[in-house]
């Protein structure tokens, strides 16, 4: 007697019939396995490169009303596939998108800030893709991502025009973490997130490999953006003696505990100007590997009362670990 119901055994044969009916299954599968170990956290790092294929396919599980966190770093994805995850009908909840190492470009970023399904969106690594700057002015200027805590556009070709259209976003006001390094945006780009009247709430700041000098540095006179900063990464940029002279003399800078200066042909004379400052008393890390300092500058920052909390060990010279590889610590100098 026919009935409704078929059997388990001659659906599997239908499916297997239609190798497309298959991919689905199959991204069903894993996305259940993950959400049974993780709850509301999908990390496809395990699935293998889903590629475009795939990210078209996941996009259409129902399974994913449940996802608050995704993980979709390093599946090879482009424009189309940012797309098909913007226009699932499953994906309202999610708060944390991690879109890392993938192949997204600026019409991918236009598909996700046009995109409803993101306006809870709180953390956004974009790290490694190429959305340039037409990319970041889409993203900053959504009236759909607008709750934006975390943002990380590391190494995405943004240039001055990228960082001066994050600087002028009412869209990411809410920001406390913003990661822009490797993005080339020079002395105009950092002068104009240092002036902007809406990123007042950062706690950490990554501007790292951005061809900063001494003359960028200087737009942070009068800033309102460092007033709460906590973190300040200015790695591998061109600050010189110069540039950290006046960091030194910023108050507004007197609530870092980090402060990151590797790289940046910084001697002994800038050294001295870090120990003399009145306003690192809070500072518990500072970081000048790969800065030829010397001797007499390690001794300006290891015997400084203001950097007296300082516990990172503080090495003369580039190589000194290779000659002192037991120190552990700024009193061990």
């Amino acid at each position: 007697m026919f009935t409704n119901k078929l059997p388990l055994k001659f659906i599997l044969i239908i499916l297997l019939s239609f190798p497309s009916a298959t991919f689905a299954v199959n991204i069903n599968n894993l996305v259940y396995n993950e959400l049974r170990k993780n709850g509301t956290f999908l990390n496809m790092i395990r699935s293998g490169v889903l590629d475009e294929r795939g990210v078209k396919a996941l996009a259409k599980s129902p399974l994913l009303n449940k996802v608050e966190i995704l993980g979709m770093s390093g599946h090879e994805m482009t424009d189309n596939g940012i797309a098909a995850l913007a226009d699932s009908k499953y994906l309202k909840k999610v708060i944390v998108l991690d879109l890392s190492r993938n192949n997204i470009g600026s019409k991918g970023i236009k598909a996700l800030a046009r995109s409803e399904n993101f306006q809870n969106l709180t953390n956004l690594n974009l790290w490694h893709n190429n959305i340039e700057a037409e990319g970041v002015r889409a993203l900053a200027e959504s009236s759909n991502i607008t709750n934006l805590i975390e943002l990380d556009l590391t190494a995405n070709n943004i240039g001055p025009e990228g960082a001066k259209a994050i600087a002028h976003s009412k869209s990411l006001k809410k920001l406390e973490v913003l990661k822009i390094g490797g993005n080339n945006i020079g002395d105009k780009g950092f002068a104009a997130l240092s002036q902007s009247p809406y990123l007042k709430n950062l706690r950490v700041l990554d501007v790292s490999e951005n061809k900063i000098t001494s003359k960028g540095i200087t737009s942070l006179n009068g800033s309102l953006v460092i007033a709460h900063l906590k973190n300040l990464y200015l790695q591998k940029n061109l600050l010189r003696n110069e540039g950290v002279a006046i960091l030194s003399g910023l108050k507004g800078l007197q609530n870092l505990k980090i402060l990151d200066l590797q790289w940046n042909e910084i001697t002994a004379d800038g050294a001295a100007a870090l120990g003399s400052s009145k306003y690192f008393l809070n500072l518990k890390n500072l970081q000048l590997w790969g800065n030829n300092i010397g001797e007499e500058g390690a001794r300006s920052i290891v015997e400084s009362e203001t950097l007296k909390n300082v516990t990172n060990t503080i090495y003369p010279y580039e190589n000194m670990e290779k000659f002192f590889p037991n120190t552990g610590g700024r009193e061990d100098y």
